[in-house]
């Protein structure tokens, strides 16, 4: 009897595993970019000074004279609002000197931090605006071209009189106008003096057009009558006649 063989099994099968691992990722937006350290100057910033004390006028000089036994100081600029010392040097060897010695140094409870700042100009320059030249002092716009026949010419000398001509004409006719006015005044004095017999005189207290006032305004004349006939008959026995006197009624109560 035959028997029907059936192929052996394998019992070694490779089993199928599926790797499931998640991708990592680094959100670096909030990271802030990388800044380059300024270049070095004849600046220096020295910032982090919170101590009050640091900014009293010994504290000062102490700093002050600190720096300058290693070298020369061009500037020194303590600025309290802002917490910080401004120095600038004449050369940028020495800026790096001081930059060397103050960087993360104590000073009393603070840890100083040094920067650089902008280059400061040592050699002092004439800022002001230059005038232009004469011969190119010509600003007219319209027109863009000056007009045919014209040439440059140079601008006058200023003037030296002391007045104008029309100003010294009317100072002398208002010199003429005084005169005249005083020759008027005292000619009706004089005239006042001869029409009365007796021998009294009138001054003038005020005059509107000699002193300054307005033309409107009557003058003030005071005639002296000492020494007069009338008043030589009232001394001498003349009465003057005498008015009436009115009817009074008395009222009487009832």
């Amino acid at each position: 009897m035959a028997s029907n063989a059936s192929p052996p099994l394998s019992l070694t099968s490779t089993p199928q595993t599926k790797a499931t691992s998640s991708p990592l990722s680094l959100d670096l937006s909030s990271v802030p970019s990388l800044t380059t350290p300024s270049p070095p100057s004849n600046t220096l910033l020295i910032t982090n000074l919170l101590d009050p004390a640091i900014f009293y006028p010994s504290s000062l000089l102490q700093i002050r004279s600190l720096i300058s036994n290693h070298t020369t100081l061009h500037s020194f600029s303590p600025l309290k609002s802002f917490r910080r010392i401004i120095c600038s040097f004449y050369t940028i060897a020495d800026a790096l000197t001081i930059h060397r010695i103050l960087s993360d140094a104590p000073i009393m409870s603070c840890r100083a931090r040094v920067y650089f700042g902008e280059l400061t100009p040592i050699e002092v320059t004439d800022q002001h605006l230059r005038a232009p030249q004469s011969q190119k002092m010509f600003f007219i716009s319209p027109p863009p071209s000056p007009p045919f026949g014209w040439e440059v010419r140079e601008e006058a000398a200023p003037n030296k009189e002391v007045h104008a001509k029309d100003l010294a004409s009317a100072l002398a006719a208002l010199r003429e106008r005084r005169e005249a006015i005083d020759d008027k005044m005292q000619l009706e004095r004089r005239t006042c003096e001869r029409g009365n017999p007796r021998g009294s005189t009138t001054t003038t207290v005020y005059e509107p057009d000699r002193h300054g006032g307005s033309s409107g305004l009557p003058a003030v004349i005071v005639e002296d009558t000492t020494g007069s006939d009338d008043a030589n008959s009232i001394d001498g026995g003349k009465i003057p006649a005498h008015t009436a006197r009115p009817p009074v009624e008395l009222m009487h109560d009832q």
